[in-house]
């Protein structure tokens, strides 16, 4: 019976993990996502700095969780390639006009 445990071991540590880092990402991208979407419609300058204040609060949270579980360089990586999609999907969904923030031309 004790083999059963080991040869459980090596897939009970990282699959709770990968587990983890696919939620938080997917944290992450629903606050970026909410953020983006409210401050479209926020009508004041107040109004639009409590939206970012409160989604940076949770997006800042998860983004040190997954430092701590992967590393910052990797980290970095997943949550751009998965920012990038929730533009794509937005910019999609508003017909193509949208853009990253950041992404504006200048004027």
């Amino acid at each position: 019976m004790e083999s059963d445990d080991r040869s459980r071991a090596p897939h009970d540590g990282p699959e709770p993990q990968a587990e983890r880092v696919a939620s938080l990402l997917q944290q992450l991208a629903e606050e970026y996502e909410a953020a983006r979407r409210e401050l479209a419609q926020a009508s004041c300058d107040y109004s639009r700095r409590a939206v970012v204040e409160a989604h940076l609060q949770v997006v800042t949270a998860c983004q040190a969780e997954l430092s701590q579980l992967l590393g910052e360089a990797q980290v970095q990586a997943l949550i751009k390639v998965r920012l990038e999609e929730v533009d794509r999907r937005l910019a999609a969904e508003e017909g193509g006009g949208a853009t990253a923030p950041g992404d504006r031309p200048l004027a």
